[in-house]
């Protein structure tokens, strides 16, 4: 039992070591500029994703008008 203790100890102060270093290097300005970019990305990327749904069903109803025919 001693030895899942110190292991679980030894977890708890490398997951707080992260944090640390992690919140030196992420900063609300770093995260601002990335949301800003995935926003300006969804005007490019949610038609392609529509056209690419309506291509499929396309080729979809010919294939399958194709077969029946």
């Amino acid at each position: 039992m001693p030895t899942a203790l110190l292991t679980l100890t030894a977890a708890a102060s490398t997951v707080a070591a992260a944090t640390t270093k992690l919140n030196t290097v992420v900063t609300g300005e770093l995260l601002s500029g990335v949301l800003d970019e995935v926003i300006a990305l969804l005007p490019v990327c949610v038609p392609v994703m529509i056209g690419f749904i309506g291509l499929r069903k396309g080729i979809s109803f010919i294939r399958d008008l194709l077969h029946s025919a």
